[in-house]
């Protein structure tokens, strides 16, 4: 009888009949994982990126548009001033201190089309607001 050696934190205890049953575990296991990620690149595409958007840029104050890569997604971030005063507790003590016009991000994951939907708009909003 053949015995496998057990190597650092393989997982693999016994013989050579272990081993290949540990080995068929992991290729299930694997495939299984393959298939959530294609159900979950499925949905972020259905449901999220080709979502469209109605934004009242006056409203949020809205200073830039911009497309981004973030772990491998692209996505449209929006810069806005928040105008409502944002009141902290800074240092010791209860000190307050009120911010306004605080610079904010909203970030959007939709398609390429739906971002230069939204970068015309934006640019129409800056051009009337000039």
């Amino acid at each position: 009888m053949l015995f496998w050696r057990k190597t650092a934190d393989d997982g693999i205890v016994g013989n050579y009949a272990d081993a290949l049953k540990r080995i068929k575990e992991l290729e299930t296991e694997n495939k299984n994982l393959s298939y959530a990620v294609d159900a979950y690149k499925k949905r972020l595409e259905d449901e999220y990126s080709k979502a469209s958007y109605s934004i009242d840029w006056k409203k949020i104050n809205a200073f830039s548009i911009e497309r981004m890569w973030d772990n491998g997604t692209q996505k449209t971030v929006i810069g806005y001033m928040q105008q409502d005063p944002v009141v902290t507790t800074e240092g010791e003590g209860e000190s307050k201190v009120t911010y306004k016009d605080v610079v904010r991000e909203w970030t959007l994951y939709c398609t390429h089309e739906e971002h230069q939907r939204l970068v015309k708009q934006f640019n129409e909003y800056v051009k009337g607001n000039e």
